[in-house]
């Protein structure tokens, strides 16, 4: 059976002395095409230098083939707090760890935690009589069987990133 999911988003807000292409390429890895990735160069309140780096995969079919680039572990580990992670709009949130996620292993982190994060959002595809919670562990319990069967994450190259 297919993922239950309409589509997948990461957005980091990063400063401007950070390294953009290393986060643009982690996003990339992540996503699993770099051409979803978006880098955005504004300011911040006080005049700085920063960047909104937005990944997002908009079809289904690609959305489907990155939630299990997450890993088993990670998505083992969403499914315990489910509940807490929905909103009315059935989106999914969550957050990774920003530096690990650079280094190929991506972990969650919770929205009180100091450290530099990547906001994700997953669309949750539910439709009349659906029980959104069960759709969302249906999701990620598939989505972790996929990561197991094809030995994902795979950690990227990061010496290519660097080049």
């Amino acid at each position: 059976m297919a993922l239950p999911i309409h589509r997948l988003e990461w957005t980091v807000h990063a400063s401007g002395v950070s390294d953009i292409d290393m986060i643009a390429d982690s996003l990339s890895w992540l996503i699993g095409d770099e051409e979803f990735v978006d880098v955005e160069k504004t300011q911040s309140y006080h005049n700085t230098p920063m960047y909104i780096i937005h990944a997002e995969a908009k079809k289904r079919s690609d959305a489907r083939r990155s939630l299990p680039r997450l890993g088993k572990t990670l998505l083992d580990n969403l499914s315990k707090s489910i509940e807490e992670r929905i909103d009315e709009e059935n989106w999914l949130h969550l957050r990774l760890k920003l530096d690990d996620l650079v280094c190929g292993n991506p972990t969650l982190t919770n929205p009180h935690d100091p450290c530099e994060s990547v906001k994700g959002r997953v669309k949750l595809e539910v439709y009349p009589g659906d029980i959104v919670e069960e759709v969302a562990l249906r999701l990620l319990t598939e989505a972790a069987e996929i990561a197991t069967r094809k030995g994902l994450p795979k950690i990227p190259n990061l010496d290519d990133a660097n080049d």
